[in-house]
């Protein structure tokens, strides 16, 4: 495919790059040049197209064999006596990427005719025949593919489409949970798969769902589905959570989808607060922000009283454990409240939502030491010491990435400002815990 651009330049890929490669370096691109983060700039969105382009053509095998031996899709006079299955199925693509989805399937077909195993050719038929709602056929080629290759995550999920739209939901959740389980970062199997829980009743599956759909959307840099999967959630959420008419039943599947969340969460981000922060909390509308921030709270405050209780309470001056309640409930507030002097001063978006989450996320690492520490007398010698140094570590880690990922703080800000929440915390920690407890 003769290019005046080089598509491997655009991806900043080397030629012998491999798929995943090229993936990983489009959703890097995709994230930084996305139009919807540079509003106006007319270089940015043209940077947006040639990187979309170059990976429509590279993360086609057959579109990148051809791109690589300078094959020319332009060939529209070509006569088709001499075409190959291969010369069909490219031009298939070019057609429909101007939207010619009639001569697309027709191309195909002609590539089929041709190659009556050319897997690609059936995908690419099914999904264009879907954008025609010619959602029969596109079962056909999807069954067909996966004869050919039983582990097409494509196929699966426009078999799920198609299934979706011809009212087997059911059939439908299926298709979508065999792409999920061939490709587990499938993002709009995640968004699909949660309509068609929520079709079924199954609110907490949907929810599940659709968080998980966010967050890859939101990781892999595609902004219109991270915005389309909040503005779902949203609307569940306006369904489940109206204040005044909570029955019991209402209150526990409440209590049991922000118990989810929370635990969703933490797994996002408890191993790589750099890079599974802000996933974690983008995939949370305010409300369940605000609810999971006060959970991680929570479980900092009983980890702070167990570990109180059971490692000091001979040197403490008859601690209550409603002291020890409160007391440990300083370092969450203040943290939050600095947060949002922070945002304030620099004049950051965001809401009150943001520096809870953030601060609850931050204590978890500290309330494992100071639950530890109560059992301190079993543990080998030096073992507090040098979990100190390492939870200490973990929390000025997730405070910074809280402040540039969540709070939109600059790094410059951040490094000045995650100190001083240290400072203003740990102080106001000490005056709580002198005042109340010594």
């Amino acid at each position: 495919m003769q290019d005046s651009r080089d598509y491997y330049k655009i991806l900043e890929v080397s030629r012998k790059a491999t798929t995943e490669e090229i993936k990983e370096a489009y959703h890097r691109l995709a994230r930084e040049y996305h139009p919807d983060l540079h509003p106006g700039n007319p270089t940015a969105e043209e940077r947006f197209k040639q990187i979309c382009e170059a990976y429509e053509v590279l993360s086609d095998l057959v579109l990148r064999t051809q791109y690589d031996q300078g094959f020319d899709p332009n060939r529209s006079e070509r006569q088709k006596t001499g075409m190959s299955p291969q010369d069909f199925y490219v031009r298939g693509v070019e057609k429909a990427l101007t939207r010619d989805y009639q001569g697309a399937v027709a191309d195909y077909t002609q590539a089929i005719d041709l190659e009556p195993h050319f897997v690609e050719a059936y995908l690419k038929r099914g999904a264009t025949r879907y954008q025609l709602g010619d959602d029969r056929r596109v079962l056909e080629d999807c069954n067909q593919a996966l004869k050919i290759n039983p582990n097409l995550p494509e196929a699966y999920y426009y078999q799920g489409r198609a299934r979706y739209r011809l009212g087997y939901t059911q059939a439908a959740l299926e298709a979508y949970t065999q792409a999920i389980r061939v490709e587990p970062n499938y993002a709009q199997a995640y968004y699909h798969r949660g309509l068609a829980n929520n079709d079924l009743k199954e609110l907490t599956l949907a929810v599940e769902d659709l968080r998980k759909a966010a967050a890859l959307f939101r990781e892999q840099g595609d902004i219109a589905g991270y915005q389309l999967a909040r503005d779902t959630l949203a609307r569940l959420h306006g369904k489940k959570f109206r204040l005044g008419k909570f029955s019991g039943g209402k209150i526990a599947y409440s209590v049991k989808t922000v118990l989810n969340a929370a635990i969703t969460a933490l797994k996002t981000f408890i191993f790589n607060p750099t890079g599974g922060l802000l996933p974690a909390f983008a995939s949370l509308n305010k409300q369940e922000a605000i609810a999971v921030g006060i959970v991680f709270a929570i479980i900092a405050d009983l980890c702070f009283v167990i570990g109180s209780y059971l490692g000091w309470r001979d040197l403490l001056n008859q601690p209550t454990i409603l002291k020890l309640i409160i007391v440990g409930i300083v370092p969450f507030v203040s943290l939050a409240i600095t947060s949002a002097i922070a945002r304030g001063v620099f004049r950051r978006s965001g809401s009150f939502a943001n520096d809870l989450f953030l601060a609850g996320a931050s204590l978890l690492p500290l309330s494992f030491l100071i639950i530890l520490s109560g059992f301190s007398s079993f543990l080998p010698d030096n073992t507090i010491p040098i979990l100190s140094v390492f939870t200490s570590c973990y929390t000025i880690l997730t405070l910074y990435s809280g402040c540039t990922q969540i709070c939109n703080l600059s790094e410059k800000a951040a490094a000045f400002i995650v100190p001083v929440m240290l400072l203003v915390s740990g102080w106001c920690s000490y005056f709580a815990f002198t005042s109340m407890l010594l």
